[in-house]
């Protein structure tokens, strides 16, 4: 939990876990440097009328546009 930056609890609720973790990934995505983009954390997508959510959409536009 050092890592996601909690505090020391006998239990953690999945979304403070989930959001702190995805949290620390996107502020390190976005220190690689030119061209990394963060899109959105929790972004729905619809396929056959299902909703499915991805939890963290970022890309690199220099690599997209060779």
């Amino acid at each position: 939990m050092e890592f996601a930056g909690l505090e020391d609890k006998a239990a953690y609720h999945e979304r403070d876990l989930e959001s702190a973790v995805i949290g620390k990934m996107q502020k390190f995505l976005l220190e690689l440097g030119k061209g990394f983009l963060f899109e959105q954390r929790q972004k729905r997508f619809t396929f056959n009328d299902k909703n499915f959510y991805v939890d963290l959409v970022l890309y690199n536009r220099l690599l997209g546009s060779q």
